[in-house]
This record gives C-alpha cells, sequence and structure tokens, in this order.
C-alpha cells in the first residue's frame, strides 16, 4: 500500500507538470479578472434558488469573494470595482452537484486498463475539466480519485469541479471490483494490487481487517467517505447480478473507520438481498439499487437512506456498450438491469428517498447531461433540478466535518458562490441543457468565473 501511495503521487505531479501547457489552465487563466475582483454583481435574473418549483423573476445577486453575499428583488448597488453582469432575463441556477461520478473513467476501462499512472492523471484532469464545463460545480468520485486530486483543483491547477473523493472502492475477491483477467493470478500476491490503485479503480480485500485497513489508507490519503462493492455489477466479469459481496462483519468494519472521521459509507449494489444486508449494518448510501422491489424501498425510506440512481450509463452502454470494449456478458447486465427497473422509480417518488443526480459513465462522460432529459420522463423539470442541485449537497454533506467547503447547491446568502447562468428556461424544457457548450452562458465556482459569454 506504501508504494501505491508513490504511484499517487507520481500521478498527481504528472498531471501539474503538464497543467502549464493545458487548455484547462488556460481557463483558470481567463477567470483571473472576475476571480480577482472584490465583487460579482449580476442583476435581472430568474433564479431557481435549488429549492423551490419555479422561477423568481426580478433578483440580483451580489458575489464577494467565494461566497453569495446578497440575494435581493430590490436594486443593489454594486461596490467599488466590482464586475456588473447583466444576466437580461437568463436563468440563475446553483452550480449542479454530481453524486456519482469516476474522475479515472474519462476513457471506457478496455482502455484506461493498460494506461500508466502518469497518463491517468492526465485522463482525469481532462475529465474534470469537462465536469466543470458542463456545469457541475461539485461532484462526488464514487471510486477513483484521492486526495491528491482535490488539492490539484483547489490550488487551481485543473479547471474542476469541488471534489469529494472516495480513493479505490473496496471490492471483495471476485467481487464487482476485481478486474483481473479470467484465471490471473491474486494482485494479493503481485504488484498488480499497487498498478490498480494507482489507477484509482479499487482494492481486493477479504476480511474485516482487510476491508478496515484499506478504508484507512483512504482516509489518509484525502477520502471524504469510503466507497465498498456490496453486489455484482454490470461491467465486471464474475458476478452475477443477484451476488451479495462482503459479510456483516466486513460491512461493518467498513462502517466503522468511516464513523470513527465523521463521515459515511455509500454502497454499490443491485438486489433486494445485497441492499438489506447494508441497512441492518449501517450503510445508508446506496448505489444504484436498480432491482429493489417495494418493500425494500420503503425500508430504506424508514432508515432515511439515500438509494442513488442513474439512467444515462444504460442508455450509453446499450448504444455504445459494444464498441466501447463491452462483452456479451456485460451486456446480458445491463439488459437485466433494464428490465428488472418496473416500478423502481415510482417507488422512489411514492417514498420521497433522496437520491441526488447521479451519472456514473465510465468513458463518454461527454453524454453526461442527457440525464437531465431522461430523468424528465419521470419527474418534473423542478424536481430533477432539485436533485441535481440542493439534493446533491444533502447526501455530500453527510461526510460532515470533512466538508471543507461549506454550504452549496442552493442560491442563499453565506454558500459558495456557485452560480450557472442559462440560455433559456430548463422548467420548460430540460432537455436544453444537453447541449452545454450553448444553453451555459456562464459557469462560476466558489467567485471565480471559468466560463462567460454573457458580453460582460
Amino acid at each position: 500500500m506504501k508504494n501505491s501511495a508513490v504511484f499517487a503521487a507520481r500521478a498527481a505531479r504528472c498531471v501539474a507538470l503538464f497543467a502549464f501547457a493545458w487548455p484547462a489552465v488556460a481557463a483558470v487563466a481567463e477567470s483571473t479578472p472576475a476571480a480577482a475582483s472584490k465583487a460579482i454583481l449580476i442583476r435581472n435574473a430568474r433564479v431557481f434558488d435549488g429549492k423551490g418549483d419555479a422561477l423568481i423573476d426580478g433578483l440580483s445577486v451580489l458575489v464577494v469573494g467565494d461566497k453569495i453575499a446578497k440575494v435581493s428583488k430590490d436594486a443593489v448597488a454594486p461596490p467599488e470595482g466590482a464586475l456588473v453582469i447583466d444576466a437580461r432575463g437568463r436563468t440563475l441556477t446553483p452550480g449542479f452537484v454530481d453524486v456519482h461520478m469516476h474522475a479515472s473513467a474519462f476513457l471506457p476501462g478496455s482502455v484506461a486498463d493498460h494506461a500508466s499512472p502518469w497518463q491517468m492523471g492526465v485522463y482525469m484532469a481532462k475529465s474534470l475539466e469537462g465536469f466543470l464545463q458542463r456545469g457541475f460545480t461539485t461532484v462526488r468520485d464514487a471510486g477513483g480519485a484521492d486526495g491528491s486530486i482535490a488539492e490539484l483543483i483547489d490550488q487551481g491547477y485543473i479547471a474542476g469541479p469541488r471534489l469529494f473523493p472516495s480513493g479505490p472502492a473496496l471490492s471483495q475477491t471476485g467481487g464487482h471490483g476485481d478486474r483481473r483477467a479470467p484465471y490471473a493470478a491474486h494482485p494479493y500476491f503481485g504488484r498488480a494490487q499497487e498498478l490498480a490503485m494507482s489507477r484509482g479503480l479499487s482494492w481486493l480485500v477479504d476480511g474485516p481487517d482487510e476491508v478496515l485497513r484499506a478504508a484507512r489508507e483512504n482516509l489518509k490519503n484525502g477520502a471524504t467517505q469510503i466507497k465498498i462493492l456490496a453486489s455484482g455489477g454490470v461491467l465486471s466479469q464474475f458476478d452475477p447480478l443477484h451476488t451479495v459481496q462482503f459479510t456483516p462483519e466486513e460491512i461493518r468494519a467498513a462502517v466503522a473507520a468511516a464513523s470513527n472521521w465523521g463521515t459515511y459509507v455509500m454502497a454499490h449494489a443491485y438486489n433486494v438481498k445485497a441492499v438489506r444486508q447494508l441497512l441492518d449494518n449501517g450503510v445508508l448510501q446506496i448505489m444504484h439499487g436498480h432491482l429493489l422491489d417495494e418493500a425494500t424501498i420503503k425500508l430504506a425510506a424508514e432508515k432515511g437512506a439515500v438509494i442513488e440512481f442513474e439512467l444515462v450509463w444504460q442508455w450509453s452502454d446499450d448504444v455504445h456498450g459494444k464498441a466501447n470494449g463491452l462483452s456479451d456478458v456485460n451486456l446480458a447486465k445491463l439488459h437485466q438491469i433494464k428490465e428488472g427497473m418496473t416500478g423502481y422509480l415510482a417507488n422512489l417518488k411514492k417514498y420521497h428517498v433522496l437520491t441526488g443526480f447521479g451519472t456514473d459513465l465510465v468513458g463518454n462522460q461527454e453524454f453526461e447531461n442527457k440525464e437531465f432529459t431522461l430523468r424528465a420522463e419521470y419527474f418534473t423539470p423542478a424536481e430533477v433540478l432539485r436533485q441535481a442541485t440542493s439534493e446533491g449537497y444533502a447526501i455530500i454533506s453527510r461526510c460532515g466535518p470533512l466538508n471543507k467547503y461549506g454550504k452549496f447547491g442552493t442560491i442563499e446568502e453565506g454558500n459558495q458562490a456557485d452560480i450557472l447562468l442559462i440560455n433559456g428556461d430548463p422548467l420548460k424544457d430540460i432537455s436544453l441543457l444537453e447541449q452545454p457548450e450553448t444553453a451555459l452562458a456562464l459557469i462560476m465556482r466558489d467567485g471565480k468565473i471559468f466560463k462567460n459569454t454573457t458580453g460582460r
């Protein structure tokens, strides 16, 4: 494990070295005048505040430093030296939050599996730059990046979103994170374990002691929460979707490690038996859950659990999976997921389960914003926008003291100044967000402007 930390550090240094010649850092440089301004005043905006069902016309939003200082219906006088932006009736929203992404999945797994740690650092930076330019000012990496990448963003070397990293996900041998070739030797006995960690994918751990050690290692390396893989998955080869992974003792070991740091465990799981075992042993954030029945969703709601779902990766894998190297086994499991979702989303709505907005794309990340349109078949546009803003904060903030950034996800005084200006009204046509290059006129994170086509 010590050697793996060296790999991660080298990858991070690689990003910093390449960054000076990158468009990603050019984007940071372009934002310097706005970032250096003492204040930014946005006038004449129609505001979706992240909480309501409708736009509020004619608001002014004053940003001072990295915070929203004032939100007012009345005229606001710009402080001396402020940058003034006339929204001209554009829609102003909080920056979007993706609670399930993978910075290390810029390329399909079939390509990334052969990348060096140095290449993975570059891929991660490029991936994160794309998330920000699609309007996502905060992301939670559900198995991949560690704290070193988050630090590079905070320091301005990567023009990306605020990042809550998990480090490598924890997988049992033969589980969803076991990416060996058939009949390959166990990585515990060779260098493959170090290489897997250097790519930010997963640790293979068996027994409570190994789970505890790996969770503690991730927390030491800057994870703000722990991710475990607790059932079969689509992209893995060995484990059918019905399998239950990890024992109760192993799950409790991960929960104990996270709880001692004031944070939580989130778990990849699809089937009823796996999710019930998780809920019984202290895990209250379920990733996927697409095969759950109504009774289990009701139980999760009663426990205050999160069930985070995604639709766009299913669409992407259906359309592009074969070209991206998915096997017949992978595609068969994908179709099993799609066929097993009858009533699933309706039950999440029925029991008011907190879901947030996740995408989980492995390759084809440019399709991230299609998730807005796909969700609108089941939820109102306002519900989808709440999922992508205030719900995201509610989910991520469960990391308690490991959230060093403060509050985000709503347009409120005192919050982090994460702001988008949208050409058009997403409450009338949310599909316009599928084209962020034309839909987003302004992208601001922490009071810094990363895109501005408003003319000011």
